[in-house]
């Protein structure tokens, strides 16, 4: 469903759900992957938790009632990583995965950045989580 790209609380709102589905893929991948994944999949679950943090508080600050549950997509992105780990491994070959999912988040920071053009103090955090990401996927795909 596309974002309001009008609504500074619903594009935040989509954002923050788009990083706890991308967080419980994390929390799978903590549990099985391989001994070269578990610290990438660590740093990435912590990134996210962090920013999750963070818009949570700025959505109550602004009046909103956050959701922290994800959406259906939270639930698939568990299910992809058990399954890879059933029928193949959690391993570096993963990593195209892993880039594809935090390439798709960088589109939702994008929408919430474009919504919040009004809100200097919001665009700041925006810009900065974005940036941190931007960077966390530079190192997967250099390192």
């Amino acid at each position: 469903m596309p974002v309001d790209t009008h609504d500074t609380t619903a594009a935040l709102s989509q954002l923050a759900t788009d990083i706890v589905d991308i967080i419980k893929g994390y929390e799978v991948m903590e549990k099985r992957a391989d001994a070269d994944l578990r610290p990438i999949a660590q740093r990435l679950h912590a990134l996210h938790e962090a920013h999750a943090a963070e818009l949570m508080t700025v959505m109550e600050e602004m009046g909103g009632h956050p959701e922290d549950t994800g959406s259906m997509m939270g639930a698939v992105n568990q299910a992809v990583a058990a399954g890879r780990d059933w029928f193949d491994a959690l391993d570096h070959s993963t990593l195209p995965w892993i880039l594809t999912g935090e390439q798709r988040l960088l589109h939702s920071y994008d929408a919430a950045l474009a919504a919040a053009e009004t809100r200097p103090e919001l665009q700041e955090i925006l810009l900065d989580q974005r940036a941190a990401l931007e960077a966390q996927i530079d190192a997967l795909r250099t390192g």
